[in-house]
């Protein structure tokens, strides 16, 4: 069953694309996402780039797997289309992925399994997806990085993946690293971690990042140029905004 969330336009992808995994948490924890209602966490657990220096942001389109069994994998490992592909869940996701989409398979934590290695995400990327993210592990590593895109996973693995789980189902929520990820959400990945920001609050983030990431860069020039301690500039305050506007205005007097 296709279930997903508003499609956060290209726009949107890019100016979160330009901050960092960090500053984003920082956003959405002080908007209380994550906090309210015992909600659970933005952040991944265990989940890191297997390629430092490699950024990810775009659109999730999920997979979940399903610890196997014999009746499950008779049904699922002997699947053949119309078209006579493969009809298993993890091909046929892959072939729905396109620019901008970023593969979120739930692999149920299984840091030591494979979800695929060279062949399969060789093929998601000949589809020009944006990466791929999953709490599992990847085989043929680095054959797998590469092919020059964002791998983020739970490890890498000799062993494939179907002989202790086995792909169910595609495009339906998820989990991944202990965050809830539902198809359409955005993916925003860096060397410090991966963060998951709900489609509906995707545009507020993008717009407040923009804000965000020019104070720090005031804080910091500040604290370089006149030795001033950030401290008092945190959490953001009126002196920060007032330290921040001057800076501005003095910028843009430099450059008239």
């Amino acid at each position: 069953m296709m279930q997903t969330s508003p499609r956060v336009s290209d726009d949107v992808l890019e100016m979160i694309g330009r901050l960092g995994a960090a500053t984003a948490f920082y956003l959405l924890h002080m908007r209380g996402v994550g906090r309210k209602y015992g909600a659970g966490p933005i952040a991944m657990n265990g989940v890191a780039s297997l390629a430092p220096g490699r950024k990810l942001v775009g659109r999730a389109v999920t997979l979940r797997y399903l610890p196997s069994r014999e009746d499950l994998q008779s049904e699922i490992a002997t699947s053949t289309g119309a078209d006579g592909m493969n009809a298993t869940p993890r091909w046929r996701v892959i072939e729905t992925c396109g620019p901008g989409d970023i593969l979120v398979s739930d692999a149920m934590g299984q840091g030591g399994t494979s979800t695929g290695g060279e062949i399969v995400y060789g093929r998601l990327f000949q589809r020009g997806a944006a990466g791929i993210v999953t709490d599992g592990a990847v085989r043929d590593a680095q054959a797998t990085i590469d092919l020059g895109w964002p791998v983020y996973a739970g490890g890498r693995a000799t062993m494939i993946g179907e002989t202790s789980m086995l792909p169910y189902e595609y495009n339906v929520p998820v989990q991944c690293g202990g965050v809830l990820v539902r198809p359409g959400d955005v993916i925003l990945g860096d060397d410090d971690g991966v963060v998951v920001i709900a489609a509906a609050f995707a545009e507020e983030i993008a717009q407040a990042g923009r804000d965000h990431e020019g104070i720090e860069q005031s804080i910091l020039a500040n604290m370089h140029e006149e030795n001033d301690s950030p401290s008092r500039f945190y959490p953001f305050n009126a002196s920060t905004m007032a330290m921040h506007s001057a800076r501005q205005a003095k910028a843009d007097g430099a450059e008239g």
